[in-house]
């Protein structure tokens, strides 16, 4: 069957949290036992600010940039 490769059908639709949880798994990569502790958390706020102040959202962009710290 070409041109079916790697693909499945979902058995039931992604919840949100799903959705996202899954976006940001496939853009930070795997998360590993020896990362620092805050790390996977840091990397994903840097990403939710970037995505805010690419959607001209720069006040939600640094309230994300603000629970760094």
């Amino acid at each position: 069957m070409k041109g079916r490769a790697y693909r499945y059908e979902n058995e039931a639709p992604w919840t949100d949290e799903e959705s996202w949880r899954a976006c940001v798994a496939s853009v930070l990569g795997p998360q590993f036992k020896t990362d620092p502790a805050g790390k996977r958390r840091r990397d994903a706020l840097h990403l939710a600010a970037a995505a805010l102040r690419a959607a001209g959202e720069s006040s939600l962009a640094e309230q994300a940039e603000n629970l760094l710290t």
